[in-house]
């Protein structure tokens, strides 16, 4: 039987630019230093908590291309491994 893996979900509160390198999100709950999010192709990853609920992010992270972002877009949450570049395996 295949392991699954539920990933939480947050939503993002304001409009981002592609060069921005602080988001707002809805929730920080769940978010540490490494964290990664995914959002619209994207891949970030969380470099420091802010004032809640601004969270520090290092864009296009492995190999992703930092682009701009709409509030309200869907943020997935998850470790460095339960992101692939391709459909793994198995």
């Amino acid at each position: 039987m295949p392991a699954t893996v539920t990933l939480s979900t947050t939503t993002l509160q304001n409009n981002v630019g592609a060069g921005d390198s602080q988001i707002k999100v809805a929730s920080t709950s769940g978010l540490t230093k490494g964290t990664r999010l995914w959002l619209d192709r994207e891949l970030m990853s969380v470099v420091s908590l802010g004032v809640d609920p601004w969270v520090n992010v290092l864009r296009g992270v492995d190999g992703t291309a930092a682009q701009a972002h709409n509030s309200s877009a869907t943020i997935t949450i998850g470790r460095a491994d339960q992101f692939y570049a391709q459909d793994p395996v198995g």
